[in-house]
C-alpha cells in the first residue's frame, strides 16, 4: 500500500466490501478505486493469494460474515482535509450546508449513506485537493 500511494482508509473499506471471487479472479469492479490503485503493483496478485489463503484459514467463516464484520470496523467515510476545506469555504459565504451534511455523515461513518456518496464522499479526493496543506492551527 505504501509503494502504490493507496488510500488506507478506503482500501481496507473496499476490501470489506468486495467478494472472495471477485479478488480471485482479480476482477476489481471500477467503483474500487483504492483496490484498483493498489492493483497497479507488481506483487498484487501474489498478495491477493496470501490474502485469500489467510481468509481460507477461518474454518466456518464465509465471505458474506467476512465482509460484514469488516464493514462493522472500517469506516466508508473519514473527515478528510478536501471536505474540510470544501465546508470551510462554503461556511464563509454563510452557506453551511456542508459542515451540516459532514456532521450527519460523520456520525454513522460505517454505513453507506446516500446524500455522502452523491457528495463524493466515498470517492477518489478531488484533483483540487492534491496539494491541499491543513495542519493543527488551520
Amino acid at each position: 500500500m505504501e509503494d502504490t500511494k493507496a488510500d488506507f482508509t478506503m482500501t481496507f473499506r473496499e476490501l470489506s466490501e468486495i467478494t472472495a471471487d471477485q479478488l480471485k479472479e482479480l476482477h476489481i469492479p471500477e467503483e474500487f478505486w483504492a483496490l484498483q490503485d493498489l492493483g497497479k503493483h507488481k506483487l498484487f496478485s501474489e498478495w491477493v493469494t496470501m490474502y485469500l489463503l489467510r481468509l481460507n484459514s477461518n474454518k466456518g467463516d464465509s465471505d458474506t460474515k467476512r465482509r460484514t464484520r469488516m464493514t462493522t470496523v472500517n469506516p466508508r467515510y473519514i473527515l478528510r482535509n478536501w471536505m474540510a476545506e470544501s465546508a470551510v469555504q462554503k461556511a464563509n459565504l454563510n452557506d453551511f450546508s456542508e459542515v451540516h451534511l459532514l456532521e450527519q455523515v460523520l456520525q454513522h461513518p460505517f454505513q453507506r449513506q446516500e446524500a455522502a456518496e452523491r457528495a463524493g464522499y466515498s470517492l477518489r479526493p478531488p484533483s483540487w485537493a492534491k496539494h491541499l496543506k491543513v495542519s493543527c492551527s488551520s
